[in-house]
């Protein structure tokens, strides 16, 4: 199970947050996560002069880079701050292993933990939600799940999320690339990511490109060696001329639905597999004037026109105020279909997601479309 590390401000500010995580801790949901927060240590300290300051806390706001680089700002850590951060960790996990080398001492190493059970974790009951009101009732399961009991008001650990994945074109990426579900549509994948895009190139398809604002960025940072950003904010762009970008979602884990496909003549609708879809853009700053993608883009899910797109209107998915994420309605006439092979090893059922820049205003000089994330929840395997 992945270790939930949060960097926050101070308690003043963040009670409520702190509050949250610990009584996710004391009702089991959460282990053993780590909240770093020195603004509240450190605030008898800064206003002493330099001289007197402990070692550790002088040039607190010096930064490593070379002086005029970008992200020199308040909200940043400084190189000490960094250092700071690290020795927090660092003894912590000290701590760990201290306890790890006394169980290992007794039962020997390999008695003393057992690996986390995958299955218990997949089955495992969280808490009501506490802000449940956020977000559009189709989109409630995939926010926060669904209440196993049926009781909206259930104060018991009765609540389970769906299967929730993902598929990204952001780097750094380890697994989950938003072009293993790709079917056809790309052009350019091969071009450095810095170099031009032209309209000849958007005209023969989708284009993995970076946007005016994070391509000048970039070009800053080169200026510095990179300063160590390895993070992108790459994404497929297309126009009108574009044509259609293909996707494949695999139904993942629904062993039950692939041995009915197998076994029966009979058409699988996609709802019995998959119960939201969201497509998001580039978190990126607009002038009004770019593609909308609630306006200008239109889907095929399964061959079938979905009709049911909307924004989501909720904490996360928005950008300077703009709702960047559109969940799209799953016909009732779609279908589970197999795919000739696995795409990088997932599941070769499952649903076609087919997206077209519809509107002829959509050109490269006044801003194209974009596709960053792909996420989709699927249905829970019903135990009879």
């Amino acid at each position: 199970r992945p270790m939930l590390i949060v960097k926050d401000t101070s308690i003043h500010f963040a009670r409520d947050r702190y509050d949250l995580v610990q009584s996710y801790v004391d009702n089991g949901a959460l282990k053993d996560p780590i909240v770093l927060s020195m603004e509240d240590a450190i605030e008898s300290f800064l206003h002493l002069k330099e001289d007197l300051l402990p070692i550790g806390f002088q040039e607190w706001r010096k930064f490593g880079a070379p002086k005029g680089s970008p992200g020199q700002t308040s909200h940043h850590p400084g190189v000490k701050q960094h250092e700071s951060y690290g020795w927090l960790l660092t003894m912590h996990f000290i701590a760990v292993l201290e306890l790890v080398a006394v169980f290992a001492s007794k039962d020997g190493i390999a008695n003393a933990f057992s690996p986390t059970d995958a299955k218990e974790d997949s089955n495992m009951m969280l808490p009501a939600p506490i802000h449940g009101n956020n977000v559009a009732p189709k989109l409630f399961s995939l926010f926060y799940g669904y209440d196993t009991k049926h009781a909206l008001a259930s104060k018991q650990m009765s609540w389970k999320m769906n299967q929730v994945h993902c598929r990204t074109t952001y780097a750094p990426i380890l697994n989950n690339n938003l072009q293993d579900i790709v079917v056809s549509g790309i052009v350019g994948d091969d071009r450095d990511i810095m170099r031009p895009r032209g309209a000849q190139l958007y005209n023969k398809g989708w284009v993995l490109d970076l946007g005016e604002s994070e391509k000048n960025a970039k070009k800053k940072l080169e200026r510095y060696g990179g300063l160590g950003y390895i993070d992108s904010k790459k994404a497929y762009y297309g126009i009108y001329a574009s044509g259609q970008l293909e996707l494949f979602l695999p139904c993942i884990g629904r062993d039950d639905i692939l041995k009915k496909m197998q076994t029966s003549a009979e058409e699988t609708p996609a709802r019995e597999c998959f119960h939201n879809v969201v497509v998001c853009e580039v978190n990126e700053k607009h002038t009004g004037k770019e593609c909308n993608l609630e306006k200008d883009l239109s889907f095929l899910m399964g061959d079938f026109k979905s009709e049911e797109i909307e924004l989501i209107n909720a904490v996360g998915p928005s950008y300077w105020g703009r709702n960047i994420c559109l969940r799209i309605g799953i016909p009732s006439e779609s279908k589970l279909s197999k795919a000739e092979e696995k795409l990088n090893g997932d599941s070769n059922i499952g649903v076609s997601l087919t997206i077209t820049v519809a509107s002829t205003s959509v050109i490269l000089r006044s801003g194209p479309c974009s596709i960053s994330h792909v996420v989709w929840e699927q249905m829970d395997k019903i135990e009879l």
